[in-house]
């Protein structure tokens, strides 16, 4: 692995639904006096609806143009934290961008305990709506299991504490707290 002393000027979050990005992207703030950025969060601020309005407005093509337009505004931020959307590494050639410009850092979760967290929301994600949730998440997570284990940094969250994973990203990536 190259030496990530050169990227730490942003730390990406990336990885499937449900694995935690948001709250360690949270955690990790406080820890490290970061500023976080929730991409979701700057399309939802940006068009004015939500990522489920975007989804049934239009297609999914669109909603990725968006995360990219927003992805490649992050590259001139500094001591950031970015946490990104589940399926944007996986659009173009997305992952390698984030790899060129920070250091990334995939959270990953087994099936059951993405589904039990996801369970708490109270909006069903859009890419899983309808019957055979498990299956479909099943089936994304194969699809996208390739972009994510590119990441500088793999971390398993199912059965880690929140601090657990923040003390284990701020080692592996070299951020002094």
């Amino acid at each position: 692995m190259e030496n990530l002393k050169n990227k730490q000027d942003r730390i990406y979050l990336t990885g499937f639904m449900g694995t935690g990005k948001s709250t360690a992207g949270a955690y990790l703030s406080r820890v490290t006096s970061r500023r976080v950025i929730d991409t979701d969060s700057l399309i939802e601020k940006e068009t004015g609806m939500s990522i489920a309005e975007i989804f049934k407005l239009h297609d999914e093509a669109y909603f990725r143009k968006l995360e990219r337009s927003v992805l490649t505004s992050t590259f001139q931020l500094q001591n950031v934290i970015i946490a990104t959307g589940g399926g944007l590494p996986c659009y173009k050639d997305n992952m390698k961008l984030i790899n060129a410009n920070g250091i990334s850092v995939c959270l990953m979760a087994r099936p059951d305990v993405i589904i039990s967290r996801l369970s708490f929301e109270k909006n069903i994600r859009p890419l899983l709506m309808g019957e055979d949730r498990i299956d479909k998440l099943n089936l994304l997570m194969q699809k996208r299991v390739y972009y994510y284990i590119s990441a500088d940094i793999l971390v398993d969250t199912s059965d880690k504490s929140i601090d657990e994973i923040v003390k284990y990203i701020c080692a592996e990536a070299g951020i002094k707290k």
